[in-house]
């Protein structure tokens, strides 16, 4: 199977697959592991969201289940741009009457995920994130002589990572699960093709035999045949030498 950070150095395969960012932030350990047109990529939240805009609702967040079903005709729009579905619910709220675009067509500029900034005047924040830091669970950001300052997943950016995070387990179990068949079939392959080798192998030993017992029965008539012209030989000769014996006078 085709992995594409499979010959990239260590840096690059911290990267998101598509946009490339994650290398340099602490953006880096949200990347998803997903199956994305034949391929094992490494993609961020946002690029997650980007190109499998069809298996989710764009408004609520809410990922078609199973990943590959959609809402019924009569609940659901198309955006205008994309393949992007959503509720007709969320859609209609969103609209206000004009054709329905999804977030990202709508706005060029538009973001799946983005984490909120602690602000530094939150003496408690701070210090609840400076203990976070110490212990090892902070989100990534800069530290400096005058505090902390980190970034935190809020409601709505949550129902984003979790999105995405199932968008990428669903089609690493589709994989996987297609993976397993072309493993089975390939199994399927090689016994049969094991059997007809076998086969093919009885089949030479088996002519092989009938050629050797062809050649022994072909030998033996050979044999008949030359015995059977020597006898007349032989009587011929034995006639001629009496005829010589009694032309002998006594």
């Amino acid at each position: 199977m085709k992995h594409e950070n499979d010959h990239l150095p260590a840096a690059a395969a911290m990267q998101c697959g598509e946009c490339g960012g994650g290398s340099s932030s602490g953006d880096r350990w949200i990347l998803h592991n997903v199956r994305h047109k034949a391929t094992y990529r490494r993609l961020c939240t946002h690029c997650v969201l980007n190109c499998f805009r069809g298996h989710f609702c764009p408004v609520c967040l809410e990922v078609f289940d199973p990943i590959d079903s959609q809402p019924r005709p009569n609940q659901r729009v198309m955006c205008l741009n994309c393949p992007s579905i959503s509720h007709l619910s969320c859609a209609s709220s969103n609209s206000g009457g004009h054709p329905f675009q999804c977030p990202s067509c709508s706005n060029p500029n538009f973001s799946f995920f983005t984490l909120r900034t602690l602000p530094d005047s939150n003496k408690s924040i701070k210090a609840e994130a400076n203990a976070d830091a110490d212990a090892g669970f902070h989100l990534g950001g800069n530290r400096d002589g005058n505090g902390i300052c980190r970034r935190v997943i809020d409601k709505d950016s949550a129902k984003v990572l979790v999105a995405a995070a199932r968008i990428a387990a669903a089609t690493m179990s589709k994989a996987a699960h297609t993976a397993r068949i072309e493993a089975e079939r390939r199994v399927k392959e090689a016994a049969l093709a094991r059997k007809r080798a076998r086969e093919a192998l009885e089949r030479v030993a088996y002519l092989s035999l009938k050629e050797e017992e062809l050649k022994m029965t072909v030998n033996s008539c050979v044999g008949i045949v030359q015995e059977q012209k020597m006898k007349p030989r032989a009587s011929n000769s034995v006639v001629e030498d009496k005829q010589i014996q009694r032309q002998i006078p006594r």
